[in-house]
């Protein structure tokens, strides 16, 4: 590692600037032969495939480019109430030449001035120093649809519907974070979520990949930041939307987003409702050697009602002190509510001949309420020195109740034994955290920072199981019954220091330290977990402007997993009478050591990574062979090895067609102990992306977007190739109107989840799907109201925001 960072750090450092000096040189004028100031002068290439740089005119009305490669261009001069103009094409060589354009006159504007608005379509994907950014608002096929969609959407990011996970360059793992706040919520909840939040309140996603010093240390995957629309402008504007579907079943949902800045005052907020049924289909099959006998077990769920609605909002209010002090408020209030019904047959059999048949109908509910409150202090004490300070509570509840009517009968169809079954479950969470951040520029060159950060957790998980045979009552369960308290603090501190070593080469260095105290137990069981651990994580991000045009960035980041708290419970959930998923107490966190470089070249974009993650938390399955019984929970394989590789070409053929074309592959390596036996996987995978975008006659406008992810695995489960393909037609209307929009999403049925686990030296044969899949037809509406052409409101990120997730 240290060898990969010196090479990395001195490539960086040491790229040639050998280039040649040419220079280019002139006089802007009018009419009347008069200097004109502050004009707008732009370089293209001449095959007008890029902006190369840009600059103003000086109070003499001359400018002057430096260092300008080799090729062909032309200049762009323009100024308010004045023509736009161009120059003749001109050639510069490789011998250091000084081109002189003379003067170039503009001519007043006929037109009379009213309003100048300047509009530029955001490109489809941004790279910058340390996040790649993925512009949701633009896109056609993204209306209608919800975040967990558009996320899927995101270059290098894969959804596991299954296990309701989330990675990230072929590594699990990933924080979530919604407008600058971490999601410290449960994973499952996460995933419902995003699935509950309206695409058209999104603005961008940041894929952030090695993250600074800055933010906390969890996630080794990387930060995904949701960014939500927030015009943040002076007056009153915002935004609506409403939609409405079928897939195979109805959705439709509703939207919308507002800010009011007066003066000192600042109110904003958002709103979102969205409601889904998708009908889905599970399977689990699973063959087992006992002695001389096969056993099979092959189960089939059908979920044909599985209402899901969610609501999400946000209030906030800032009020301006002084010219140096702001204090805020904001509140975050989100609401989910998912009901199955749901038919569970299966089949028991050995040596191929059927023993038993299973008839189970299940009702299940996940009903999850979230609210999180923060107070905010921002204080400029002087323009090179300012702090920032937030308070946070966090108080999210889940209430999980679900029943079984087991009905086991023998190969014959005769009624052998019937039981039901009753569980709830319930899950209340509070967090509260202080966060204090201080910023200290020393210069134009030298910017430091730091911050120290401390967060209580308390979490309970109340589950209780119930059985009664026909015509008795109810008795509990004690094996599956408990109730378990967890109390986690953590505190930490962080410095970073960001250094303009010249004009081509920026430096931003961070070291993080964290520490940890854990304890997990029940009036049975106390100190079940009970740890206490601290660690350093450092950071270092190397930019390199190798020309006006050419870019080169390295990364390095040390970061912990730290196993979610449902992980960590003892808890059993079944899936049919003989397949459980369940928590181990005895997982461990999980740590990865991360590199990241990147070159561009104009908005060409080609990244590899490395990493290495010791002790990886994963969900697998375990069949006792005695038993024929399954439960799936985590476990720390031994290490995980990375090695990534992506590339985003943006194109643009004519003038009415766009494209952006992403691509990424990763070689993912294993080994693990499974009962005592070693075992290595090595999975290359790979996926594709693209986006073909064509603007028509009369303000329509349409988009082809499709994916694909060849096999992969999660944990040791290696799932089918997936892909999906969408299509999407808009109208835009105008300002007063807005924009409709009909898409087509999934069309070739492609998203589902299949796979399983072959071990024989185990007994470990498991064969898994689960059939979400369905083709969408959705009508959108969305427009905006109010003023939108004033200056703009502070924007802020809460002290939790690196909170809501582990839980």
């Amino acid at each position: 590692m240290k060898t990969i960072l010196s090479v990395c750090l001195s490539l960086c450092c040491l790229i040639p600037t050998v280039q040649s000096q040419n220079q280019i040189t002139g006089m802007v004028r009018d009419i009347a032969d008069k200097p004109l100031p502050f004009a707008t002068i732009v370089l293209f290439t001449a095959a007008d495939t890029g902006l190369v740089r840009g600059t103003l005119s000086t109070e003499k009305g001359d400018f002057i480019f430096e260092n300008i490669p080799a090729g062909n261009y032309f200049l762009q001069f323009s100024m308010l109430g004045f023509k736009e103009t161009r120059s003749a094409a001109f050639a510069l060589t490789e011998k250091p030449t000084r081109k002189e354009i003379g003067n170039t006159v503009l001519s007043e504007s006929a037109a009379a001035i009213g309003e100048v608005q300047i509009v530029a379509l955001r490109p489809f994907l941004e790279q910058k120093i340390d996040r790649t950014v993925v512009n949701v608002a633009n896109s056609i096929t993204s209306a209608g649809s919800n975040a967990l969609e558009v996320l899927q959407r995101s270059p290098g990011v894969q959804i596991n519907r299954q296990s309701k996970s989330i990675s990230m360059s072929g590594k699990e793992g990933v924080l979530v974070m919604i407008n600058g706040k971490i999601t410290r919520v449960p994973a499952d909840a996460i995933v419902q979520t995003l699935e509950g939040m309206n695409a058209d309140n999104i603005d961008h996603i940041e894929l952030i990949h090695t993250p600074p010093a800055n933010f906390e240390a969890e996630g080794n995957a990387g930060i995904i930041n949701i960014v939500l629309k927030n015009t943040g402008d002076e007056g009153l504007n915002g935004g609506y939307s409403a939609k409405v579907g079928y897939g195979r079943a109805e959705k439709y949902g509703t939207g919308v987003y507002f800010n009011f800045r007066k003066h000192r005052i600042n109110l904003f907020g958002n709103y979102a409702f969205n409601f889904n049924l998708n009908p889905q289909v599970f399977t689990n099959y699973r063959g087992l050697q006992q002695g001389a006998n096969f056993i099979e077990t092959d189960t089939r769920s059908d979920r044909a009602y599985t209402p899901f609605g969610a609501q999400n909002a946000q209030l906030g209010l800032d009020f301006q002190v002084n010219k140096k002090t702001v204090i805020g408020v904001l509140g975050t209030f989100a609401d989910t509510d998912w009901h199955m019904r749901a038919v569970n047959k299966g089949t028991n059999s050995q040596n191929g001949v059927v023993e038993s048949r299973l008839y189970m109908p299940n009702a299940e509910t996940n009903r999850s309420r979230s609210f999180a409150g923060n107070i905010n202090l921002a204080h400029q004490f002087s323009k090179n020195q300012s702090l920032n300070v937030d308070v946070d509570f966090i108080n999210f509840d889940i209430r999980n109740p679900s029943s079984y009517d087991v009905q086991n009968f023998d190969g014959a169809g005769t009624t052998i034994f019937q039981q039901e079954l009753r569980i709830d479950k319930k899950t209340p969470i509070r967090v509260a955290v202080a966060k204090a951040d201080y910023f200290f520029n020393i210069g134009e060159k030298f910017k430091l920072e730091s911050g120290g950060k401390i967060t209580f957790t308390r979490f309970d998980n109340d589950v209780r199981v119930d059985s009664r045979m026909p015509q008795q009552d109810w008795v509990v369960i004690p094996e599956y019954t408990a109730l378990f308290h967890l109390n986690e603090d953590v505190i930490g501190a962080y410095s970073t220091a960001s250094i303009k070593v010249d004009a081509k080469t920026d430096i931003k260095a961070g070291l993080r330290y964290e520490y940890t105290s854990t304890n997990l137990g029940s009036a049975e069981q106390p100190n079940l977990v009970d740890r206490k651990y601290g660690s350093w994580y450092p950071s270092l991000f190397v930019s390199r402007k190798i020309t006006e045009i050419q870019n080169l960035n390295f990364s390095y980041s040390r970061r912990i997993t730290r196993p979610q708290i449902r992980q960590l419970a003892p808890w059993l959930i079944f899936l049919d009478p003989s397949t459980l998923d369940g928590g181990n107490p005895a997982v461990q966190p999980s740590f990865t050591n991360a590199l990241n470089v990147d070159y561009s070249v104009k908005s060409y974009h080609i990244g590899v990574s490395y990493s290495i993650e010791n002790g990886p938390i994963r969900d697998v399955p375990i069949v006792d062979s005695l038993t024929n019984r399954q439960i799936s929970k985590p476990i720390n394989l031994n290490k995980s090895k990375v090695l990534g590789f992506s590339l985003s070409v943006p194109l643009q053929p004519f003038k009415w067609w766009q494209m952006q074309n992403n691509f990424y592959a990763n070689d993912v390596n294993f080994d693990y102990n499974l009962e005592g036996k070693t075992f290595k996987s090595s999975n290359f995978t790979y996926g594709f992306s693209s986006t073909q975008t064509f603007t028509l006659p009369k303000h329509f406008s349409l988009e082809i977007s499709g994916e694909y992810n060849a096999p992969n695995y999660w944990g040791i489960l290696k799932w089918n190739a997936t892909g999906a393909l969408n299509v999407g037609l808009q109208k835009d209307f105008g300002e007063k109107w807005g924009k409709l929009r009909f898409n087509a999403s999934d069309i070739l049925l492609s998203t589902n989840w299949i796979g399983g686990v072959r071990q024989p030296a185990i007994n470990l044969n498991v064969n898994s799907s689960f059939r979400f899949a369905e083709r969408v037809f959705m009508l959108s509406w969305s427009n905006t109201f109010g003023n939108n052409k004033l200056k703009s409101a502070r924007n802020r990120q809460t002290g939790a925001a690196e909170e809501m997730r582990r839980m």
